[in-house]
């Protein structure tokens, strides 16, 4: 995943970068949890996918790019 690729389509906190843009874990009410960027929003914040599972299947958000995503 490019952390300077573009993701569109995703919620308030999604762009603001505060929760993971695969499962949606918040990250303030989360301590201790690790997440990594996997590109930026619209707003040109970055957006973070949580490490693990979530950063595995980050390349997968490229593909639903333009509204796909929740």
């Amino acid at each position: 995943m490019n952390p300077e690729e573009l993701i569109t389509g995703l919620s308030a906190a999604q762009t603001d970068g505060l929760v993971c843009v695969i499962c949606g874990l918040d990250y303030l009410r989360s301590p201790g949890s690790a997440s990594v960027p996997v590109g930026r929003s619209v707003t040109g914040s970055q957006v973070f996918a949580c490490v693990g599972r979530c950063v595995e299947a980050a390349p997968t958000i490229s593909r639903r790019v333009g509204g796909g995503r929740r």
